[in-house]
C-alpha cells in the first residue's frame, strides 16, 4: 500500500516548537475572551464602513476614514488577534467582586469586555448620516449588518454607505440693508471662507461665523456674538447650493450697533474687595484718562504707555487683550482687568465706560542662595548669591535687579599636578529693565501683544585663580528686547563693552603663556566694544504639541566701528603684530555667529525625546589673530558632553598631556586654558521618562561634539578644523536621574566616554570618577 499521507513530527520542524504553543495560547485566549460575556449578548470585536458612490470623482477612501471615526465603541485592546487585557480581567474574577491585589490587577491591568449591546449601531448610523450631510453629500443611503457567531459569542457590525455627487457652493449672499452691522459684515466679504465652486462643508461655515465675529469685534460691535449669525442654505439646485448669511431676528438691539469709548479710568491700587467709584480722592486727569488714586506709586505717563484703550476709539478686542497683556507683562501687577459698562441704562447710545483695574504685586524682595558647587573639572566649594529686586524702581514699572555673588572653589580631585589649586571669585551686577523703548527716536511697537523693554546692565567681577593669575573685569550692555508673538523674541544689544585686565600673574602662568603665544594674545585682547543680536523662536510653551522646536541664531561683533576709526586716524590697516590700542589695552576685532536648535518629540505627556544641535564660528580679523579668551568656545561638562570634564576636549585631536619635555610626556596643570577654540559643533539627544510620579524621572542620553581652531597653532598640533572633523568628535553616553519638583530640578547624570579624539584612533580613556564614568551633579535640565 502506498500512503499519500505522512505523520507530522515536531522534531523534524523546529519552528513548530514555537508555533504550536502560540497557537495553543491563542486558542485558550479566544475561549476565555467570552468568559464574562452575559448570556444572550456578544463580545463586540469592532466594525468598518464601506463607501461607494455613483460619481467617479468622489474620494471614497477619505469618506471612509472620516466615517470610521464615528464608529463606537472601541473594541477591547488586541495584539496579534489576542486580547491580553480582557484575558487578565477574566483571569482575576471577571464580573465577580474581588478585593485586594486581584482587584487591583483586574482594574489597572485588565479591562472588562466590550459588548454588542453597547454598540448601538442605529445611533452610529445616524451620526454617519450627519457627517455625510455636513460634507455636502445629501440624501445618502446607509445600512448596517450585524455579523455574529453563536458558538464563539463574538459579533461585529459593518456599515455600507452609498452617496451621490458632492454639493458645491453656487452663490454666497451676505446681509442686505444699509444699517451699520450689515455694512460691516459685507465689508468682510473679500476675506470670506465661503468660496463659489467650493464643496459645501459645515466646518467651513462654523469657521466663517467665527471669522465674521472676530472682524466685527475690531469694528466696535462689543455685544455681538457669532451665535447671532445663521446660514440659510438652498439645496434644490441639482447638486449646487446657495448660501445666505443672515442675522437672527432674536439678536438683541445692543448687538447691532458699534460702541466707542467715552470714559476711560485707570485704578492702580484696585483690590477684589473694592467697589469702583468709592474713592473719595479726586483722580489725576492725564490726557483723556482718569487716573486713580495719584502718581505717588506709579507715574501715569509710563503706565499708560501699556494702555491701548483711548477715548472716542471704537471698541477693539485686539486692543483690549493687548492692554491686559502689556500691563501684566510689566511685572508690577498681580492682576489686570478691563471692565466695560454701557453709559446709558439700556446700552443703545453706542458709548462704553472702560475701567482698567490693576492689583499691585509685591514691590521689593530679597533673595539669598547658598550653594555647594561640585564641578566636573574637579573643583568644589561653597558659593553665595544675594539678589535684590525692585519691581517699580522709578515709578514707571522699571525692574531693578542687583546681585552680589561670591564663591570659593578648590580642586579636590584630578591629577596630582593640579590637586589643591583653588579659585576665588566675587562680583556685583546691576540691571535695569525699562518697559519701553529708550532711543533718540520716538519708537512705540504698537502691533505686539507684549511689552518691549530697554535693558541697561553694569557688572564687575574679580577672579583669583591661585597659582595662576588675578583678573578684574567690567562689562556694560545697553539694548532692547521685544516679542512680536508668544513664540518669537528679538534681543538687540547695540552697545556691548567688556574690559578685562590681568593683575597679578605667577611664574607658572607666565611660563604657560610664553610657551603659547595664542594664549598671551587671547588674554591681552580683552577690550571688546561692539554689539550683539539674537532671535529666539520657541514653541515649547504651546501645550499639547507633539513636535516642539527651539531655534536661536545669534550674531556677536566687536571692533568694527572702532577699527574703522583707527584706520582713518592712523591711515593704515589694522595689524595684529602692531595692534591699535585704547588707553593701553588692545582692541579686539572679531565676528562670531552661533546657532542653537532643539527638537522635542512628545510620545506622551511624560515620555519625551529631546535633541539639541549647537554650532558656532568665530572669526578674528584686523587687530586680532585669536578670539578674546572669554569669547572662545569650550566643550564638556554637565550641560555639554557629560562624559568629559569641562574644557577637557579639543581643539581637534590636540592632547595637552602628550606634550613632552626631554622626550617624556608631561601633564600640564594649565591645560584647562589650552582647550578652547574658534569653532564648535555639538549634538545631544536624550529620552526622558517617569520613574516614580510625580517627582522622580529618568533619562538615557548620548552626547557628541568638539571644538576647533580657525588658524593653525603650532603649540596645539591637530587643533585646526579640517575635512576629517566627523572622526574627531568626542562621544559619550549614559543615564541619569532627575528630581523634578516643578520650580527646580536636581539632576544626576552618570556618563561614560565612548570616543576621545585626543587618544590614538579615538580610543577610550581608562580613568574616571567611577571606572570610566563621570558623575555630573547639576541644577536644571541640560536643554
Amino acid at each position: 500500500m502506498i500512503s499519500l499521507f505522512h505523520p507530522l513530527r515536531v522534531s523534524q520542524y523546529p519552528c513548530l516548537r514555537v508555533l504550536l504553543p502560540v497557537l495553543l495560547l491563542a486558542l485558550l485566549a479566544s475561549c476565555s475572551s467570552t468568559k464574562s460575556v452575559p448570556q444572550g449578548d456578544y463580545l463586540y470585536i469592532g466594525g468598518a464602513i464601506k463607501v461607494t458612490s455613483t460619481d467617479q470623482n468622489t474620494k471614497t477612501k477619505d469618506l471612509e476614514s472620516e466615517l470610521n471615526a464615528a464608529i463606537r465603541p472601541q473594541p477591547n485592546t488586541s495584539f496579534l488577534g489576542l486580547r491580553p487585557k480582557l484575558w487578565i480581567y477574566n483571569a482575576m474574577g471577571g464580573n465577580k467582586k474581588t478585593k485586594g491585589i486581584p482587584n487591583w490587577i483586574k482594574t489597572r491591568l485588565g479591562e472588562p469586555p466590550v459588548l454588542l449591546s453597547e454598540a448601538h449601531p442605529d445611533r452610529v448610523q445616524g451620526q454617519m448620516v450627519n457627517r455625510l450631510y455636513n460634507n455636502g453629500y445629501f440624501s445618502p443611503t446607509l445600512e448596517f449588518k450585524i455579523d455574529s457567531t453563536g458558538k464563539r459569542k463574538m459579533a461585529r457590525v459593518d456599515y455600507a454607505a452609498t452617496v451621490g455627487r458632492q454639493y458645491i457652493i453656487q452663490q454666497v449672499q451676505f446681509p442686505q440693508g444699509n444699517d451699520s452691522l450689515a455694512l460691516a459684515i459685507r465689508e468682510t466679504e473679500p476675506n470670506s471662507l465661503l468660496k463659489v465652486n467650493d464643496p459645501y462643508n459645515l466646518q467651513t461655515m462654523i469657521g466663517e461665523r467665527l471669522r465674521i465675529n472676530e472682524t466685527l469685534k475690531e469694528k466696535g460691535f462689543f455685544f455681538f456674538d457669532e451665535d447671532y449669525l445663521i446660514f440659510h442654505v438652498d439645496s434644490t439646485l441639482n447638486n449646487k447650493v446657495n448660501v445666505y448669511v443672515r442675522i437672527k431676528d432674536t439678536a438683541p438691539r445692543k448687538a447691532l450697533i458699534p460702541y466707542r469709548y467715552q470714559q476711560v479710568s485707570v485704578f492702580t491700587d484696585y483690590s477684589l474687595t473694592d467697589s469702583i467709584g468709592d474713592s473719595s480722592t479726586p483722580p489725576v486727569q492725564y490726557k483723556d484718562y482718569k487716573y486713580y488714586p495719584d502718581e505717588k506709586t506709579f507715574k501715569a505717563r509710563t503706565i499708560l504707555n501699556a494702555v491701548f484703550i483711548e477715548n472716542n476709539d471704537l471698541y477693539s478686542r485686539k486692543r483690549h487683550l493687548q492692554t491686559i497683556n502689556r500691563l501684566m507683562d510689566l511685572g508690577t501687577f498681580k492682576f489686570a482687568e478691563v471692565r466695560f459698562t454701557p453709559l446709558d441704562s439700556i446700552g443703545l447710545n453706542g458709548r462704553l465706560k472702560a475701567d482698567i483695574l490693576l492689583t499691585q504685586a509685591k514691590k521689593k524682595s530679597v533673595r539669598a542662595e547658598i550653594q555647594t558647587v561640585q564641578k566636573s573639572n574637579g573643583y568644589a566649594g561653597p558659593g553665595i548669591t544675594v539678589g535684590f529686586r525692585n519691581r517699580n524702581a522709578l515709578r514707571g514699572g522699571e525692574l531693578l535687579l542687583i546681585n552680589l555673588v561670591g564663591s570659593f572653589e578648590s580642586q579636590i580631585s584630578g591629577d596630582s599636578t593640579s590637586s589643591g589649586l583653588s579659585s576665588f571669585e566675587m562680583g556685583a551686577d546691576a540691571e535695569m529693565n525699562v518697559p519701553r523703548i529708550i532711543s533718540p527716536f520716538d519708537i512705540r511697537i504698537s502691533s505686539s501683544m507684549y511689552q518691549p523693554r530697554t535693558r541697561f546692565m553694569l557688572g564687575f567681577r574679580f577672579i583669583d585663580r591661585q597659582e595662576f593669575f588675578q583678573q578684574n573685569s567690567f562689562n556694560f550692555e545697553y539694548g532692547y528686547s521685544w516679542k512680536q508673538r508668544a513664540t518669537t523674541e528679538i534681543v538687540l544689544n547695540p552697545v556691548q563693552v567688556t574690559y578685562a585686565r590681568l593683575l597679578n600673574t605667577t611664574p607658572a602662568f607666565e611660563t604657560a603663556i610664553e610657551e603659547r603665544p595664542f594664549l598671551a594674545r587671547a588674554f591681552d585682547q580683552q577690550l571688546i566694544i561692539g554689539g550683539n543680536y539674537r532671535l529666539v523662536f520657541n514653541t515649547q510653551n504651546i501645550p499639547g504639541k507633539t513636535h516642539q522646536i527651539y531655534v536661536s541664531p545669534g550674531l556677536d561683533l566687536s571692533g568694527g566701528l572702532w577699527g574703522l576709526f583707527y584706520r582713518v586716524k592712523n591711515k593704515r590697516p589694522a595689524d595684529p603684530d602692531n595692534p591699535n590700542q585704547f588707553r593701553g589695552q588692545t582692541l579686539s576685532q572679531y565676528a562670531k555667529v552661533d546657532l542653537e536648535t532643539r527638537y522635542y518629540f512628545n510620545f506622551s505627556e511624560k515620555l519625551v525625546l529631546a535633541t539639541r544641535l549647537l554650532g558656532g564660528y568665530g572669526l578674528p580679523y584686523g587687530n586680532s589673530r585669536v578670539l578674546p579668551y572669554i569669547k572662545q568656545y569650550g566643550i564638556g561638562g554637565p550641560n555639554s558632553i557629560r562624559a568629559f570634564a569641562a574644557r577637557s576636549i579639543g581643539p581637534g585631536v590636540y592632547n595637552p598631556n602628550l606634550l613632552t619635555e626631554g622626550g617624556d610626556p608631561v601633564k600640564r596643570s594649565f591645560s584647562y586654558f589650552d582647550q578652547t577654540g574658534d569653532i564648535r559643533i555639538e549634538g545631544n539627544a536624550e529620552v526622558r521618562f517617569p520613574l516614580l510620579d510625580p517627582y522622580l524621572k529618568g533619562a538615557f542620553f548620548v552626547d557628541a561634539g568638539n571644538i576647533w581652531l580657525v588658524n593653525e597653532d603650532p603649540t596645539r598640533p591637530g587643533g585646526k578644523f579640517n575635512g576629517n572633523f566627523m572622526s574627531q568628535l568626542a562621544i559619550g553616553a549614559g543615564a541619569g536621574l532627575r528630581i523634578d519638583v516643578q520650580f527646580f530640578v536636581v539632576r544626576f547624570d552618570l556618563a561614560y566616554p565612548l570616543r576621545d579624539p585626543s587618544y590614538p584612533n579615538g580610543g577610550r580613556p581608562s580613568s574616571g570618577l567611577f571606572g570610566n564614568g563621570v558623575l555630573n551633579l547639576a541644577i536644571g535640565y541640560p536643554f
